[in-house]
């Protein structure tokens, strides 16, 4: 086809790809996870090898051919970050015209024109837009399983390259080629012998791949094949809600899989292809349990397929009617379904876009602290290691979760009975992490315990007594009143026997008491950490009891919560929380004897946070006094 027959061809969908321009720019954001490739890219280019933590060869990403395509961009001297950003949005592009292509192969003669109406649903899906441009491999790889699809249905021997680069791209390359294969074989009735020979040759062409990880890094699968692989019925359910999500988002609620399943003997042997393939991809997502990040990112390969199938179901509803009659029902529909594609989904994809950047912000912003405060060379364990990991380039991270970490991937404690999480995440490994001995330890969501790994360290004496809190004063915009951002600082030394010492209970009290702390439930934050403190062994975690403090000072019960913030100082002085409260208590009653105490513990141990504590304690003194 020449270039003028290609404009032709491609120049009714030109909006399309406008609208998803758009769409981009709108959405524009680093997805939190591509950092962790984004930091094995530079420590390959700085001469430290293909790692996470220098020295240990753990192959902690699931994308090594899009890691190698940035590699390749950064010896070059170009920004691979940028980079990463512009392929991704380019190769989603390229989704919207194969989308554009397969269905040519399937709207022929008199209904030709329908395969536009896919083109546009797919233009206006927010979710392509999202993670294109996230930084993410998400794209590439949907770009090739779509373009693999496509030259099945071609025929054409280009799906040999397609298939070795989407193993390159992800492990899930390789379930791609079954899928061809058993849609073949569906399909056509006979043994696959195209999809099979492909197969096989791509086979071969892999081989020195899968020999180079097995040298470099000891094991074909990547390390979060271990950490992730699982099998429950927990599982199962996960994964039929994040396809039901999807489809009630995107699908309709599955009439365009339902309608032409009922007509599938009758559909031409493209159409039923696509239709297999989608299906058992489907299937796949729900066996695996969906994804833990959200807005559908593990159905972007069949983003196209789907509209496809909607637009078929379409047909199929209309085709028996006078051409006069089916042009103008279709006519009627097609602004309805765009923009219902539209506006379904748009507050769901706003919301994660809001909470995703936020996350970005606060994670990189901890992490240049820290670095302020602290000029060690430090290590960090945190269940988030993304941009934080890479702000602290030359650290040591663990990864609570083992995305990075064999040791807690491939030796997972046994999940603890009675320990309650919607986390998809359930690695981990109290004993080792806690052997290790951090210099900090960095919750997802600052101290309230959310994760397994994180709600299972608090079961160990050893956490509860060796790790404090320090903070950095935050403010998430110039409009906020700001918070402190958390981590666990070691202050102690980590002794004795690594056992759990204190119930589950507890945790699910403590874990729930935080749940309403952070909707200022006060009176039941407080009666959740009562019976936390019932299930407890002594001592108390300090933690527990300051926090139930707080929540009495919140509730304007001053004598109570200056009694429970004495004891807490008395047990530990390590909690700067309570000197900064009870400094302010001092200063109310004019005991600036026991004011300058308080201050002292304040310079020593959070020196960073002092000047703030200066200001908004003199503001509540003036105020009390006016």
């Amino acid at each position: 086809m020449s270039l003028k027959q290609t404009i032709k061809v491609l120049l009714p969908i030109i909006p399309a790809l406008v609208v998803y321009a758009l769409l981009s720019h709108q959405l524009n954001f680093t997805q939190d996870d591509a950092y962790i490739s984004y930091r094995y890219v530079a420590n390959y280019l700085n001469g430290d090898g293909l790692v996470y933590n220098i020295g240990e060869r753990i192959e902690g990403y699931t994308n090594f051919g899009w890691v190698i395509y940035l590699i390749l961009w950064g010896a070059l001297g170009a920004n691979f970050i940028v980079v990463s950003k512009i392929t991704g949005f380019v190769l989603g592009g390229g989704i919207i015209i194969l989308t554009y292509q397969v269905a040519r192969l399937i709207f022929t003669k008199e209904n030709k024109w329908l395969a536009l109406l896919p083109v546009y649903l797919v233009g206006v899906n927010q979710s392509l837009a999202y993670w294109s441009v996230a930084g993410l491999e998400t794209a590439a790889f949907a770009f090739l399983v779509m373009l693999s699809l496509y030259l099945y249905l071609r025929r054409s021997w280009g799906l040999i390259a397609a298939l070795v680069l989407a193993v390159w791209v992800r492990p899930e390359g390789a379930l791609l080629t079954g899928l061809l294969i058993i849609t073949e074989a569906v399909v056509e009735r006979r043994v696959p012998l195209f999809s099979l020979r492909c197969a096989v040759i791509a086979f071969v062409f892999l081989i020195p791949f899968a020999l180079f990880k097995l040298l470099y890094y000891g094991s074909i699968f990547p390390n979060p094949f271990y950490a992730k692989t699982g099998w429950s019925v927990e599982q199962l359910v996960n994964g039929l809600e994040y396809a039901g999500r999807y489809f009630s988002h995107y699908g309709f609620y599955g009439v365009g899989f339902v309608l032409p399943f009922v007509f599938i003997k009758k559909l031409p042997p493209a159409a039923k292809a696509v239709w297999w393939f989608a299906a058992l991809y489907v299937i796949y997502i729900v066996m695996i349990g969906g994804d833990v990040l959200k807005v559908h990112r593990f159905f972007m390969p069949i983003f196209g397929m789907t509209a496809i199938m909607i637009c078929l179901a379409l047909w199929l509803m209309v085709r028996r009617f006078s051409q006069k009659t089916r042009t103008m029902v279709i006519f009627l529909t097609i602004l309805p379904l765009l923009a219902l594609t539209y506006v379904i989904p748009k507050e769901f994809v706003n919301r994660y876009n809001v909470l995703e950047k936020a996350l970005m912000r606060k994670m990189s912003f901890k992490a240049s602290r820290m670095k302020e405060s602290d000029s060690s060379n430090f290590s960090v364990a945190s269940s988030t290691i993304g941009i934080f990991g890479y702000e602290l380039m030359g650290h040591e991270i663990i990864d609570m979760l083992g995305l990075t970490d064999s040791t807690i991937a491939r030796h997972s404690e046994e999940p603890i009975p009675g320990m309650q999480t919607t986390w998809k995440e359930q690695k981990h490994n109290s004993r080792y992490l806690l052997e290790t001995a951090p210099d900090y330890i960095v919750f997802s969501t600052g101290i309230k315990p959310s994760a397994p790994a994180e709600r299972a360290l608090l079961l160990y004496r050893q956490f509860q007594w060796s790790y404090r809190l320090v903070g950095w004063f935050y403010k998430a915009s110039e409009h906020s009143r700001g918070v402190l951002n958390y981590a666990f600082k070691r202050v102690r030394k980590i002794d004795g026997e690594i056992v759990p010492t204190y119930p589950v209970e507890f945790v699910q009290q403590y874990k729930t008491g935080w749940d309403y702390f952070h909707k200022k439930r006060y009176r039941k934050t407080i009666e959740h950490f009562n019976r936390a403190i019932k299930v407890s062994p002594r001592p108390y975690y300090p933690y527990l009891i300051y926090y139930k403090a707080y929540c009495h000072m919140a509730l304007q019960q001053h004598e109570t919560a200056r009694s429970l913030m004495d004891a807490v100082v008395k047990e530990d002085s390590l909690v700067f929380e309570t000197h900064r409260d009870l400094y302010m208590y001092a200063l109310l009653i004019g005991d600036t004897a026991k004011a300058k105490i308080h201050e002292r513990w304040l310079k020593k141990l959070v020196p960073w946070y002092w000047p703030q504590v200066k200001s908004e304690v003199a503001q509540i003194v003036a105020t009390s006094r006016r």
